[in-house]
Formats: C-alpha cells, structure tokens, sequence
C-alpha cells in the first residue's frame, strides 16, 4: 500500500463518524430461509451492529441439510457455518444494499446408511467468504431481505470446497434511525 492510500484508508476511518451524522439502527438482526447452490436447504441469521451509517460488523449464522435417497442408500449431510467480519452498507430512503467480507468455521456432519452398513463422518474447519444483499425497509424496524447472496470457501480433510449460498428473509433494526 503507497502513501496516498494510507492517508485515504486513515481518513477514511477516522472521519466516518462525522460523516456519518448516526442515520442508521445501532443494530439489525436478520433471520430466514437458506439456500445452498446444489440440494441443501435450510436457516440463516445474522446480528450487525452499526459503527454508522455505511459500516458495521456482523455475525453470521447458518445451517443447512441435505438428504439424497436411492433403492438401497440413504445420506444425509448437515453443515453449521459460524462467521464473522465487516459489512458495508448504502442506505438510501427505502433499500439498503450491502457488501460484506467473512472468516470462521464451518461444522459438518454426513452419515450413509446402506442395507448392512452405516458410516458417518465429522469435521470442523476453517471458511471465509463474500457476500452481497438488498434490503428493503417497510417502516423504521421492519425490512425485508429481498436476498443475500454469499460466496463460502470452506476446507475438509485438506480439500477445498466452493459453495454458493442464497438467503431471504425478515430484518430488525434497533436503536438510532
């Protein structure tokens, strides 16, 4: 990073508060439907609280399931994702767009059962990932997640996995405005 971009990063952080004049909810709390790009389906949640109006933090929650049947087997698959990071917003009068950047972990567990035989198989590792949604606001506390879209690299068994997730759903704000 030159000089230049320091100074502006430095501005850029250290002047937002007076920039920011505190228009947005001290913090949100979403909670909906989970999609993931293949068969999985299930839940996501986040918490975000609000620097000001254009950052925040969020914690990010999901967990989905998948279950494949055929004549004589029958998988399951569940995987947890807790993560973590930055999110920037641009609030306008009804829509908030966002972008935001993750690290955690994901959990997963995946079990097999054949006619004689059962397997199961557990593992934690480490994920990151990328995202981007729209919100758009009902009224001061209500916004409906029109929809997230996430990115989640995660790692098992020192291998690599690329897994795009979709989410819709309902979001709380509270505090500020």
């Amino acid at each position: 990073m030159n000089r230049a971009q320091y100074v502006v990063c430095l501005t850029l952080f250290f002047g937002s508060p007076v920039l920011a004049q505190n228009e947005a909810p001290r913090s949100e709390i979403f909670g909906g439907y989970s999609h993931n790009i293949g068969e999985a389906q299930g839940w996501n949640a986040s918490a975000a609280v609000n620097a000001n109006r254009w950052f925040g933090v969020v914690s990010d929650f999901g967990g989905l399931r998948a279950t494949e049947r055929s004549q004589d087997l029958e998988g399951t698959v569940r995987a947890n994702t807790f993560l973590f990071g930055p999110q920037f917003s641009y609030r306008a009068s009804r829509v908030k767009p966002f972008a935001r950047m993750l690290l955690g972990v994901t959990s997963i567990k995946a079990s097999a059962t054949g006619v004689n035989e059962s397997v199961e198989f557990s593992d934690t590792g480490f994920s990151y990932g990328a995202g981007f949604g729209l919100d758009i606001r009902l009224n001061t506390v209500v916004s409906i997640r029109a929809f997230q879209a996430d990115y989640i690299h995660t790692r098992f068994q020192e291998e690599g996995q690329h897994n795009g997730r979709l989410s819709f759903g309902i979001v709380l704000s509270f505090g500020g405005n």
